[in-house]
């Protein structure tokens, strides 16, 4: 038996013999963790967009675009208990149940944080002190800030 084949009789024991079956088709509406999705003249309603039903704050949810492609797995050898497996195009996603608020735009963050260090180093005080050997008029800080760069922050292992 090549490793395909063992491959497939692992996963129908793991179903209880089940045969395991995917489908392509296309996203007509999306509501909340649930999207209706058309394969072939068939419109079949409550199709998961996650893997189980709980409700928790650890959630993850990838909301597929209305008309885009998706590719689903049947949880029971038929159009029943279908969960949506891969998105061609996404409207949203929410990870760790979104607590931490949006992702950021690294380069316009850079770009903002970097005009606020230019601004700093260019920064002067008026300042007038007189003293035996003449008037100071402006003192500038100390030390420069340095400047950022995206590298110091960014987590390249999520992109969007």
């Amino acid at each position: 038996m090549n490793e395909h084949s063992k491959l497939r009789e692992y996963l129908k024991q793991a179903v209880g013999g089940e045969s395991i079956s995917i489908y392509q088709g296309i996203v007509k509406s999306v509501t909340g963790q649930l999207c209706d999705v058309e394969i072939g003249n068939i419109v079949i309603p409550d199709v998961r967009l996650k893997a189980s039903e709980l409700d928790d704050d650890g959630l993850m949810l990838v909301t597929p675009k209305v008309g885009s492609a998706v590719t689903v797995g049947s949880l029971s050898g038929d159009l029943s208990h279908l969960v949506v497996l891969q998105v061609d195009h996404i409207d949203t996603i929410v990870i760790n149940g979104g607590k931490l608020g949006g992702l950021i735009n690294i380069g316009q963050l850079t770009d903002k944080i970097n005009g606020l260090v230019d601004t700093f180093n260019k920064h002067t005080h008026n300042v007038t002190v007189s003293h035996p050997g003449g008037t100071f008029a402006t003192v500038k800080p100390g030390t420069a800030a340095s400047t950022f760069n995206k590298s110091d922050y960014e987590d390249e292992t999520i992109k969007h």
